[in-house]
Formats: C-alpha cells, sequence, structure tokens
C-alpha cells in the first residue's frame, strides 16, 4: 500500500475525517483500489498482474464507467473494475456510501443495525440489511486456527411463542429441543504472544444442527488444524474428538473446576457472551439461515485489538487480580484488513428480496 493513502486512512479518527476523506468519488476509487490491489491490479478472472486501462474511459471522458481495466493475457482479455466478483459487484450505490458504511461499523464497539445504518447513511434498510451483508462476507475467515484452541458451545434464540391451550415447552437441554434456540460451536485461539502490542488471537463460530460428536467434527475439521492444543470443558462430544489434535486438555465444570492452571475455556466463554450481547443490545433477532455472517463480523471485531498492559483489578470477593488490556486498532487500518480478501465472492439478490452467496 503507498505511503500516501496510508496517510490518509491513518489520518481518520473523527466522523469529521471520515466524511471528509471520503467526499470525493474518483478519491475513494483510488482508496478502494489500493486496499483491495496492495500489490498492484490483479485480474479477478485469471490473478494476472498485467493489465491496462481502456484508453479515454478511466478519466471518464466517454460513457463508460471510470476505473475500466482490461487484462493484457492473450487467453483472458477480461474487463473488470476494482468491485468486479468482490462483495460489491455490480453496485449502484457510490462508493462513497460503502467506504462510509465501513468506517461506520467497525468504529462501533458491536456493530450497527441495519435500520440506523440506513438513517445514517440516508438509504433504504432493505439497501442498508444487504450492505451490511456484504461486509459481513468479507470478514469470513479463511485459515484453520493453530496454537493453543478453546471449543464451546451455546445456544442463540429466544424463548417460543406459548398460545393459551400450548404445552409448556420445558426447560434445561430436553427443553432446549421444543425451543426457537440454535445450538452454535464457538471457536476461540489464544494470542500467541502476551507481549504489549502483539494481536488478539481469531475468533469464530457455526451454526450446527446440534452439539454431537459429528456435528463438532465436521466444524473442527474445518475451522482448526490437527497440530493444535485444543481445550474445551467435558462435554462428551469434544472428549470424544480430543484424540484427533495434537494435545486436548478439559476442565471439569461439573466439579466446578473452571481454571486449572493454564487449562480453561474462558476465552470462549467470553466471546460466546460478546455474541449474546451483540445479538441482544445491536440486531435483536439473527435467522439461522445468515447467522453465519453475523458471527463473521463479530469475529472480525474480536481479531481487531492489540494487547495492553497489566493493570491490577478488585475481584468481587476482593482479591487482587492482574488483567491484559486490550486497545482496538483504528477502524480505518481495519479496513485495509477487511479488504485484502475481498476479492473472489459475490452477493446477490435473491428473487424473495434476500441475499445469494455466489463463491
Amino acid at each position: 500500500m503507498s505511503e500516501a493513502v496510508h496517510l490518509i486512512l491513518s489520518s481518520i479518527r473523527t466522523v469529521d475525517d471520515m466524511v471528509t476523506a471520503f467526499a470525493d468519488e474518483e478519491r475513494c476509487r483510488r482508496l478502494l483500489e489500493t486496499m483491495i490491489w496492495p500489490d498492484g491490479r490483479a485480474c479477478p478472472a485469471c490473478g494476472s498482474t498485467r493489465s491496462i486501462a481502456l484508453a479515454g474511459r478511466d478519466t471518464g471522458k466517454h460513457r463508460a464507467r471510470p476505473g475500466l481495466y482490461q487484462c493484457s493475457g492473450v487467453d483472458c482479455r477480461f474487463q473488470f473494475t476494482v468491485t468486479t466478483r468482490t462483495p460489491l459487484h455490480s453496485t449502484k450505490l457510490p462508493l462513497a456510501i460503502w467506504l462510509k458504511a465501513m468506517w461506520l461499523i467497525l468504529q462501533s464497539d458491536k456493530g450497527l443495525s441495519s435500520v440506523r445504518l440506513a438513517e445514517t447513511l440516508g438509504i433504504s434498510q432493505p439497501t442498508a440489511w444487504r450492505l451490511g451483508h456484504a461486509l459481513r462476507l468479507m470478514m469470513a475467515p479463511v485459515d484453520r486456527l493453530g496454537g493453543t484452541v478453546e471449543i464451546d458451545g451455546f445456544y442463540v434464540g429466544g424463548e417460543p411463542k406459548k398460545g393459551a391451550d400450548g404445552p409448556d415447552p420445558g426447560r434445561g437441554r430436553k427443553g432446549l429441543r421444543k425451543t426457537l434456540k440454535t445450538p452454535v460451536l464457538a471457536i476461540v485461539q489464544r494470542p500467541a504472544d502476551d507481549l504489549p502490542g502483539s494481536p488478539a488471537g481469531a475468533a469464530r463460530a457455526s451454526i450446527v444442527k446440534n452439539l454431537s460428536a459429528n456435528e463438532t467434527a465436521r466444524v473442527l475439521e474445518k475451522d482448526v488444524q490437527r497440530a493444535a492444543h485444543l481445550i474445551s470443558d467435558e462435554w462428551k462430544s469434544f472428549v470424544a474428538l480430543g484424540h484427533n489434535f495434537m494435545a486436548h486438555e478439559t476442565v471439569r465444570h461439573s466439579k466446578q473446576e473452571y481454571v486449572r492452571g493454564d487449562v480453561h475455556a474462558n476465552s470462549a466463554e467470553g466471546f460466546n457472551s460478546r455474541v449474546r450481547r451483540t445479538v441482544a443490545g445491536v440486531f435483536h433477532h439473527i435467522s439461522p439461515e445468515h447467522a453465519d455472517l453475523y458471527f463473521h463480523e463479530i469475529g472480525f471485531r474480536w481479531s481487531q485489538r492489540i494487547a495492553g498492559k497489566k493493570v491490577e483489578r478488585r475481584t468481587r470477593d476482593g482479591r487482587m487480580k492482574s488483567r491484559r488490556l486490550w486497545s482496538r486498532v483504528a477502524p480505518a487500518i481495519q479496513m485495509q484488513h477487511l479488504l485484502r480478501g475481498a476479492q473472489g465472492q459475490q452477493i446477490r439478490r435473491s428473487s424473495s428480496g434476500g441475499i445469494v452467496i455466489n463463491p
């Protein structure tokens, strides 16, 4: 990334700074090109780094859109722009709206609902909803997690509606099968280093049919390396799969054991709590069909933190305990991390007004 672009993004600290930086459409396009193509233009069809700006069109002299390029590969000759084959593909919104939406969502501690995003940007709520999901698609994790990895299961969703003559839905695990709650498997990677300035580990969550061994194995195979050190509670599905990894340790919650040295699942439980607070406080309800996209956003925000100094804090029972403080990466810098994985996925409107993800 050029030094000039990095300087522009680093200077964005307030809403006024953001509005000024993204006021000009041509400037927004140049910023977007630099962030999506940090190593130079790449053809989204064949990956070639050799391309040309079509004569006269790059400056907007003709009616064709500005920023149109053509691959120089003999067998390709594909014409593209910076938004081609990204979640911004075929957008009719100004690029300034997209960049402002990115900054506002990343600036928020827990995100923005589509209603609030629509009010802020001056667009319709359905447009804001699809725009938000397009940004969440870019936050999707790619690499499998290694090192020390904690896993934990939890449930999202509300209580079922009960009619006047309806039966009691029940409580506990038996009752959960009769409610609208959806099971989720959370995976959190511990930071590789505990020194100030070190980045936080990655985090992600996936909707599962249940917390059985088969469903858990499916998610872990996709998201966790075999060489990882796995830590969990004593849930039978987790215990049954522990032999698939380099090491597996558990804490026995049934025996009131929550920490044993470095063995605990507190990071995963903290992430679970973050998911619940985000859903309840910002979105109020998420559908199981799109829940993974919301989890992408929450996991991305979890990873965009830097370790700070340690401070002494008093616990509820009066004991002094050392805790690590974390600071957030500047939203404008998060945008660079977000847009690096933009190319390769598209998001389309479905016939029913929803979205369809095309890899």
